[in-house]
């Protein structure tokens, strides 16, 4: 015969302003996994032992009320802690000033206190279901069940699907690159960084880059990024973690990138690949020649995307920086749930204002996206766009450019793609390397998209260090 399991039994600490102990013996069961659980609730003042979870209690209507001390005082007293958003009932779902300032407060808090917030009406019911979820997640340590979705179900065949791309890919794949040459006479002058100051001035090389700003399309630039300074050598001044990033590739994987030639002095010297960048090139290539190109580069991406690591954050730190931050650099991040709070924070201070000019003029308007950023960061290029793609004179691709190199949520890099063709090259890059673009990084869903837009309009509000 079969027997239920017992009901679980749970402590609460409850952090509220209440007149009196509570408690709470009625069965509740978990709407994700059926799972029963009989809640001990009892306020904090009174608590005798740990509990195993803390739930601070805020007023919807009040949500600057919540301090710093009275979380980590939950905290202290529990295992998991949240805060439970209570009488949202009262307030208005007009997308007023006031319901505006209360959903901005959802993320706000999250972000700032480093905090789950958890929206409940006790008169409706409506999200108490994610209050037991949450409870029955902190005592098993274990995510509940996800819901059915169509995504999940077919993800072995997208697996499949994938890997069989990656088999046409490594038949159609570009040839690896001969030996660099040894430069050891070209570097030998380059004893200290004045010495490559005073190269970069010399007038040998300048129709070089002039050259190189017509081809860029950027003869009006006061200054170039990259300097030649000999025959086979450039300079440039390194950003960010771009050496950590460079040293990284070279070491782990191989992808042909120009080597660090002198480590030890602030200027980055590395060689001169002879070639065209891809934005040059592109046009004149054979429908086979493009294939090719982007067979390779979908190759270089996974090669990327088997290092992972906890944190997200640059090669040598735990700050973002590129493209998709508006060229800012926000951070540290400690954790993939830290990083989350606070581009979710920043989506909705870029969303708000279009809600408000909508209810203003009585339009219709999006809600809030919402995208996955709990999967573990991967390598990623960061600005893997046509310019800073090399292809040399031998038919061997170059990737050029890694200052905004880094460990990222997977979709990073095909997000950073489509932005530098909308933004740098105003949708005027070639369909051909559009349409390569989900196979090279994958595909940008239009809730990611549109994530990704509300971030950048955010972060005008809320800037970072300038890169």
């Amino acid at each position: 015969m079969f027997h239920p399991a017992p009901p679980e039994r749970v402590s609460i600490a409850v952090y509220a302003v209440v007149t009196r102990r509570t408690k709470n013996n009625r069965v509740h069961r978990c709407p994700q996994d059926g799972r029963l659980l009989v809640l001990d609730v009892q306020l904090g003042a009174a608590l005798e032992s740990k509990a195993s979870v803390a739930l601070v209690l805020l007023d919807a209507q009040n949500p600057q009320d919540l301090s710093r001390t009275t979380v980590d005082v939950a905290r202290t007293a529990a295992a998991s802690t949240c805060v439970v958003h209570t009488k949202v009932d009262l307030l208005p779902s007009d997308h007023s000033p006031d319901h505006l300032y209360y959903l901005g407060s959802i993320p706000y808090l999250a972000f700032v206190f480093d905090i789950d917030c958890l929206p409940v009406s006790l008169t409706t019911g409506k999200g108490v279901d994610g209050v037991l979820s949450f409870i029955a997640q902190s005592v098993t340590g274990s995510a509940p069940p996800s819901p059915f979705k169509w995504r999940t179900a077919l993800f072995p065949f997208h697996r499949l699907w994938s890997y069989l791309l990656d088999c046409i890919a490594a038949c159609f794949a570009l040839p690896p690159p001969a030996p660099l040459p040894d430069l050891t006479a070209e570097l030998a002058p380059l004893t200290s960084d004045s010495i490559v100051k005073q190269l970069e001035r010399v007038p040998t090389y300048a129709a070089w880059g002039e050259e190189l700003k017509r081809r860029l399309r950027a003869e009006d630039a006061l200054y170039l990024p990259v300097t030649r300074i000999s025959p086979s050598l450039l300079v440039k001044s390194p950003r960010g973690s771009e050496r950590a990033s460079m040293a990284f590739v070279r070491e782990h994987t191989t992808i042909p990138i120009p080597r660090d030639l002198c480590p030890g002095l602030r200027y980055l010297v590395m060689d001169f690949i002879d070639g065209e960048m891809l934005y040059e090139c592109w046009d004149r290539l054979s429908r086979l020649m493009q294939f090719r190109v982007a067979c390779t580069l979908r190759l270089y991406t996974k090669q990327l995307r088997a290092f992972t690591r906890a944190t997200p954050g640059a090669v040598d730190s735990t700050r973002v920086r590129g493209i998709v931050f508006n060229d800012y650099v926000y951070g540290p991040f400690s954790s993939m749930r830290a990083f989350r709070q606070f581009c979710e924070e920043v989506v909705f201070q870029g969303w708000s204002p279009v809600v408000e000019r909508a209810v203003r003029a009585k339009e219709a308007f999006p809600p809030c996206p919402r995208v996955d950023l709990s999967q573990t960061p991967v390598l990623t290029h960061g600005d893997l766009n046509s310019s800073n793609i090399m292809l040399d004179r031998q038919g061997c691709l170059w990737v050029l450019d890694w200052a905004t190199a880094g460990f990222y949520p997977p979709s990073m890099e095909a997000v950073a793609m489509q932005r530098v063709d909308a933004f740098h090259y105003e949708n005027e890059s070639p369909a051909s390397w559009l349409r390569y673009r989900p196979f090279i990084a994958g595909h940008v869903s239009e809730e990611e998209e549109a994530f990704w837009h509300y971030f950048s309009s955010g972060t005008n509000r809320r800037s970072g260090d300038p890169c």
